[in-house]
Parts: structure tokens; sequence; C-alpha cells
């Protein structure tokens, strides 16, 4: 599959219902490799035991780092079944 950015891969991920994924790891903020390009890596864990990685690099990476960030600091909110 082919995704617009890093962010819409996150996106889809997270709410892909059939992978059940959650966040790992997400790098430090503001970090930038050596030649000074903003790097953000975001590892994500599936129920199935796959794992992924997303990456993204410039301005995208900032965008990607808010974007994991606010998705592993969201509160989860248990829902009942209805009946």
């Amino acid at each position: 599959m082919t995704y617009t950015s890093s962010t819409d891969a996150l996106r889809h991920l997270m709410r892909s219902q059939e992978k059940r994924a959650y966040i790992v790891k997400i790098s430090p903020k503001d970090n930038t490799l050596s030649n000074g390009v903003e790097y953000c890596y975001v590892g994500i864990k599936c129920k199935d035991g796959t794992n992924y990685s997303v990456q993204a690099y410039g301005k995208e990476a900032i965008g990607l780092h808010e974007e994991a960030t606010m998705i592993a600091t969201r509160p989860i909110i248990p829902v009942s079944p209805t009946i």
C-alpha cells in the first residue's frame, strides 16, 4: 500500500482493526541527524506480533512526532458493547 505521508501511514496502522497496534517507541522531539536534517522514528507493535517502523525527515518529521505523541498519550476510554 502507498501512503501520501508518514502521518498517513501511522494513522492507517493505528486505525486498522485487524492489526490492533500500539506505539512502543517515539524518537526524541527535535531529533536531528548529523547533517542537521530533522528526523523522527515511530516504532509500532501489533497484537499479531508484527512490528512496523514509520520514519520521516525534515518538516514531515515534526508532524509525525506530534501525531505519534498525541496518539500515544490519548486516554484509553473503555467502550462497553451494546446489547
